[in-house]
């Protein structure tokens, strides 16, 4: 682990006072990161990402602790320790700085992702050090905590409604984190992330945020347009979109991709969904009804409709995951639900940057959800001051379910995720106007389930300081960590030289 940072401690170039309102933060922004080797706590939450490790790898990582305040307008109160990682520059060439990475989520920990993918960024690694951040409410930074077990509901008059189940997690999450859940929002992660530019000594931000880090990124434009270095966003959110039209827009995209996945089967030999599309469809369909009716057994486990429905969504954040699919449905048709349960337990997807997942299907009724989906309800709910509740339920079940037969019924009970939330929610981070900040680079893709390709042009008209759009004609969430060489060549070149591509300029 690494050492505590000293406040007190004073770096060559020390910038001036820095003031939000009317607190003094300079404490803050003259910090000294103690960076040291990442011990063996901070890696344990790591998995292996899809992306091969170089030897010695892990040897180069570095680790330290950021001090921010827990409330900016009261910064002498209560502080907050952010875990922080880096990959030093490599070299060949002159230093340019450091390069933040958010994986998104929000919820993921930017600390896994550095440890599973970070070798994916080496031609970038040579020029810049690679930093990235566990953000508040999340991994080693302040998690969220919801408590161990769900309690029970009362014997009498028991309520066994999902709306009941979410407010009784809401309530335990106000138990447990009570103090904490004001302060996970968006725009004071994106305080955080000024206060680290000063920590890492850079001028301007340097950053690629994936998907809901793509909604931080132009945050913190936002906030400290002058503070803007050379800025990708990849997998954009569309900051036009509240809550329900997000979810609905989701529902459509995954089932595009799903259309996409059949097709690409079809072409196929001895596809396990049929011969035509109609075939295909109906297929898909039924298993889902089997399954609903009927789960079954793999190694103790239950595999019913949403363990089915969830497998299928993640196998269509990354086409190269398509292939393992194809073979857990080949299984499926033979009996064998055994694929199924592998791919909805892996949830990483083909190791890239898998930012802006939904919530993972629905855990038993006096269970919590994991760690990460509990971040991402509470920075979710922070974010939003949209509120559904039972009445809704109906109506979203049938918005959604046009949407995407199969997704809508999945998706349509999230939206209940923020039902009787303890803390108030706060719309501010929609506002992502940046006129006074340098051009960034938006990379958005045409078959995005998660992220639907017209949210980044979108975010271009919102940011209005001309950001340019690249296009990746191809499937899947994120277009970077796809290895497309023509992508990564635009990224690149944009991270080293400042160079953004012409304004239609497409790949694939």
């Amino acid at each position: 682990m690494a050492a505590v940072v000293a406040l007190c401690g004073v770096f060559a170039g020390t910038p001036a006072a820095v003031a939000v309102g009317d607190q003094d933060l300079t404490p803050f922004y003259q910090q000294h990161l103690s960076w040291e080797p990442c011990g063996t706590e901070v890696q344990s939450g790591a998995q292996s990402g899809g992306v091969t490790e170089p030897p010695g790898f892990r040897e180069r990582l570095e680790c330290a602790r950021l001090t921010v305040p827990r409330n900016y307008s009261d910064p002498g109160r209560n502080t907050m320790q952010v875990q922080l990682i880096r990959l030093k520059a490599t070299g060949p060439g002159k230093r340019l700085g450091s390069l933040v990475l958010n994986p998104g989520g929000p919820g993921a920990s930017g600390v896994n992702y550095l440890i599973d993918s970070g070798s994916a960024f080496a031609r970038l690694g040579q020029r810049y050090d690679i930093v990235s951040f566990d953000p508040r409410g999340t991994g080693h930074t302040d998690p969220v905590s919801c408590g161990s077990k769900l309690s029970p509901p009362p014997a009498t008059g028991e309520d066994n409604s999902l709306a009941a189940k979410e407010k009784r997690i809401n309530e335990a999450c106000g138990r447990y984190s009570g103090g904490l859940l004001p302060w996970v929002g968006t725009p004071d992660v994106a305080r955080d992330m000024d206060v680290l530019r000063a920590a890492v000594h850079d001028d301007k931000l340097n950053y690629l945020g994936f998907s809901y880090g793509s909604k931080l990124g132009a945050v913190y434009a936002h906030e400290f347009p002058r503070k803007v270095g050379r800025v990708v966003l990849d997998g954009v959110e569309d900051p036009g979109k509240n809550t329900w039209q997000t979810a609905v827009a989701q529902a459509r995209g995954f089932q595009r991709a799903l259309d996409d996945f059949a097709a690409d089967c079809l072409h196929g030999t001895s596809c396990p969904l049929g011969t035509d599309p109609h075939q295909a469809q109906e297929q898909l369909r039924s298993w889902y009804r089997k399954l609903s009716e009927a789960p079954v057994k793999v190694k103790g486990e239950t595999v019913d409709e949403t363990t089915y429905v969830y497998a299928l969504r993640e196998s269509l954040y990354s086409r190269s995951d398509w292939p393992q699919l194809r073979q857990a449905l080949a299984q499926l048709r033979r009996g064998d639900a055994s694929g199924i349960l592998r791919l909805s337990n892996s949830g990483e997807g083909g190791g890239g940057a898998h930012a802006g997942r939904l919530p993972a299907r629905q855990v038993g009724r006096d269970e919590l959800p994991p760690p990460d989906q509990l971040a991402l309800r509470a920075i979710a709910c922070r974010d939003t001051s949209e509120r559904y509740g039972a009445d809704d339920l109906p109506r979203a079940e049938r918005e959604l379910t046009k949407a995407s037969p199969l997704f809508g019924p999945d998706i349509a009970p999230t939206l209940l995720d923020c039902y009787d939330w303890p803390v108030a929610g706060d719309d501010s981070s929609r506002d992502v106007s940046a006129p006074g900040a340098p051009p960034m680079l938006l990379v958005a893709t045409t078959n995005d389930p998660a992220t639907p390709y017209q949210g980044a042009f979108s975010m271009a008209r919102a940011l209005d300081n001309s950001s340019v759009v690249l296009t990746y004609r191809g499937e899947g969430h994120a277009a970077y960590t796809t290895g497309d060489p023509c992508i990564q060549r635009y990224v690149d070149d944009f991270f080293l030289n400042g160079t953004l591509p012409k304004p239609r300029t497409s790949c694939g």
